[in-house]
């Protein structure tokens, strides 16, 4: 269809001549030199020259004609080929005669974005841009980006993922050579010559082999994660969705991609095999993980002590992030009915801290239990008495309205929770879990307890409550237990009842089966049964 609208030329210099036949003069009367481009007689060899194609576009709203001309093929056939994808772009109102590369309009996106964007957000899509999209896709104009191209990068990083495994498998091996080889030179003798000859043998093996291993940890990379992905794919998106309002290109290529497979990480609990295994290896079984009851219980009687106990307390029970604790503020806390607001929070952008909103769901009200209300009551009268002696003292005023503050004021940079939390698990002997796992722990044991799901969506802040029960649900032992206990009690107390009833009913044992005393006894039966599986339920909880 589009063959017509392509030809054939060169960069060749000559004598001009024109359509008329005639020489092209100058203003001296001499013929010009200059491109022959189509009059090139060499044209007609197959190695000469590039084919290009000119189309005509659809006019403007100014009237004016457009053309579409791009040169440089191989044959006439990738040209045509190329016209014909021109053209339906076109078509499609794609603007095909914009030259802004991938990189240009990322750069241009962004700096209109960050005005609508929360800094954590602006924060990831800036390093999605940089670290991926611009190296390996900034080049291409965006009318000829496609979902080949972005596929290609995703591709690229799944097989550089490999090359880098790969390169720390090597590194591995490398530590573990030198190690032995470490050993081996000090267990050497020294006695006689030739001992100390093979030690310093031994020695200069060593020495070659920790050179070799200390070269290689310099290059090791860590590998760009199905999540990492998601993300780069997310921010993609987002801007290619904006490159479409703009009609620089037909469609979001994004929705098109194909991704590994993103499992999110299961909470599971410390159980006793577990810890068993992770005090062999020091591995642990999930990257989230929560304790049972008695090892939450065995913390805080360990922190207790601790300054910053009634923080710890506000992360266990009602699931705040380290953000929300480090923002928290007197105003939003209101004692006497026990309740704290949460509508700011810090984070951390290169270690440097910014006040932000939390996200939108994240603004709430938490109820606060009466230990959590009672130890924020005897915090403040401690940092009061605190910022007495400081002022006492002659200390400069550095006092905000912070709840969590140091000695003289000064607010915590959020990165102070996380290190200060790992450091007093790690000195209570627990099994570890982070800081964040906290929320995992708040969310277990409201469920564990009875809590209805909504009301611990409202505590956590989430969007939606498949976010609660299936991301921060922990099923603890102890709920695993009430599980079963209580099915055996439902069948246990229905079995008492079918002998009542037999009883009553005067059946004898082979003639009687479930369906006839429920046949007979439909209400009865089993309003009993279930009555009694529910009693012994509570009892259970009573206990607990």
């Amino acid at each position: 269809m589009f063959e017509d609208k392509t030809f054939k030329r060169c960069a060749c210099k000559g004598p001009l001549v024109g359509e008329d036949g005639k020489p092209v003069l100058d203003d001296n009367g001499q013929q010009k030199i200059g491109y022959l481009e189509r009059a090139c007689t060499r044209l007609k060899e197959r190695v000469h020259g590039s084919w290009y194609y000119q189309i005509e576009l659809e006019r403007g709203g100014d009237g004016k004609r457009k053309r579409a001309r791009e040169g440089g093929f191989a044959t006439q056939a990738e040209a045509a080929a190329t016209a014909t994808e021109v053209w339906r772009a076109s078509k499609a109102g794609v603007n095909v005669l914009s030259d802004e590369t991938v990189a240009e309009f990322l750069a241009r996106w962004l700096k209109k974005k960050k005005t609508e964007l929360k800094r954590t957000t602006a924060h990831e899509y800036k390093r999605d841009i940089e670290l991926y999209l611009v190296p390996h896709l900034g080049t291409l104009k965006m009318r000829d980006l496609r979902a080949r191209h972005a596929q290609g990068l995703f591709d690229w990083i799944v097989s550089d993922n490999e090359r880098r495994l790969e390169h720390r498998v090597k590194v591995d091996e490398l530590k573990a050579r030198a190690e032995a080889r470490s050993g081996a030179w000090r267990a050497a003798p020294t006695g006689t010559k030739a001992e100390k000859a093979e030690r310093a043998r031994l020695r200069e093996l060593w020495t070659t082999t920790r050179a070799d291993y200390l070269a290689g940890r310099k290059d090791l990379q860590r590998t760009t994660g199905p999540a990492t992905m998601v993300s780069i794919k997310a921010t993609l998106s987002s801007a290619l969705s904006d490159a479409v309002k703009e009609e620089l290109i037909a469609k979001n290529y994004a929705a098109l991609l194909t991704l590994p497979k993103v499992t999110k990480p299961r909470a599971l609990a410390w159980t006793a095999p577990r810890v068993a295994r992770w005090q062999r290896t020091g591995d642990k079984p999930s990257p989230v993980m929560v304790w049972t009851l008695q090892q939450t219980a065995q913390f805080l009687d360990f922190i207790v002590d601790d300054r910053h106990f009634p923080a710890w307390h506000l992360v266990l029970f009602h699931g705040l992030r380290r953000g929300e604790l480090a923002a928290l503020a007197w105003h939003e806390v209101d004692l006497a009915e026990e309740v704290i607001h949460i509508s700011e929070q810090l984070v951390s952008i290169s270690y440097e801290v910014h006040e932000d909103d939390p996200k939108a769901d994240s603004v709430r009200d938490i109820k606060l239990n009466r230990d959590s209300a009672m130890l924020l009551q005897a915090w403040r009268k401690k940092q009061t008495a605190e910022r007495r002696k400081w002022a006492e003292a002659g200390a400069p005023a550095k006092f905000g309205n912070r709840v969590f503050t140091k000695e003289d004021g000064v607010a915590y940079h959020p990165q102070f929770f996380t290190d200060r939390w790992d450091r007093l698990v790690e000195l209570s002997g627990l099994p570890p879990i982070r800081l964040h796992d906290g929320r995992h722990e708040a969310a277990s044991l409201a469920l564990a307890a009875g809590v209805a799901p909504k009301a611990v969506q409202a505590m956590l802040g989430h969007s939606s409550m498949r976010m609660t029960t299936d991301t921060y649900q922990t099923v603890l032992p102890e709920m695993h237990a009430a599980t079963a206990s209580a099915s055996l009690d439902l069948i246990t107390a229905y079995r008492k009842a079918e002998e009542e009833a037999k009883a009553t009913l005067g059946h004898a044992p082979a003639e009687t089966t479930a369906d006839a005393y429920q046949t007979a006894l439909p209400e009865q039966v089993e309003k009993q049964a279930v009555k009694k599986a529910l009693r012994a339920r509570r009892q259970r909880r009573r206990v607990a």
